[in-house]
């Protein structure tokens, strides 16, 4: 497996002196922004269907001590500190990503192909759902 330390990539502030210090954190105590890679939301994805499978209770989202866990997980696996805040907002973009997809499957008229594996609409729902600005 490739190392994923290669894929991470930091992007610390523009103004000079905020530098990252190689491990995530800025010089300031602050955590770098992360751009994640495949890589690393399948690593987190993974230990969270990990901690599901173990009987973790997720109705109301999972707790500070499990996201600091997957967190650990991470840093451990990367040799860079993650905080559990990093994971915390990764998880809300996935749900947010996961919201669209069930508001477009329950659409009317909306179908699911198999063998693309993709929500379809028919032409004429397509386009009352799609609306585009005339130039």
């Amino acid at each position: 497996m490739a190392d994923l330390g290669d894929e991470v990539q930091e992007i610390n502030g523009a103004e000079e002196g905020n530098a990252g210090n190689g491990n995530g954190a800025n010089v300031n105590g602050a955590h770098a922004r992360l751009q994640w890679t495949h890589a690393m939301s399948g690593f987190v994805l993974r230990r969270f269907i990990e901690l599901v499978s173990e009987g973790v209770k997720t109705d109301k989202g999972f707790k500070d001590v499990h996201l600091n866990k997957v967190a650990a997980d991470l840093s451990e696996f990367l040799g860079m500190d993650i905080s559990g805040t990093q994971v915390y907002n990764h998880l809300r973009k996935w749900r947010a990503k996961w919201v669209k997809i069930c508001r477009l499957k329950e659409l009317s008229g909306s179908l699911w192909d198999e063998d693309n594996c993709m929500i379809s609409l028919a032409p004429d729902h397509y386009s009352g759902y799609v609306k585009v600005a005339e130039t």
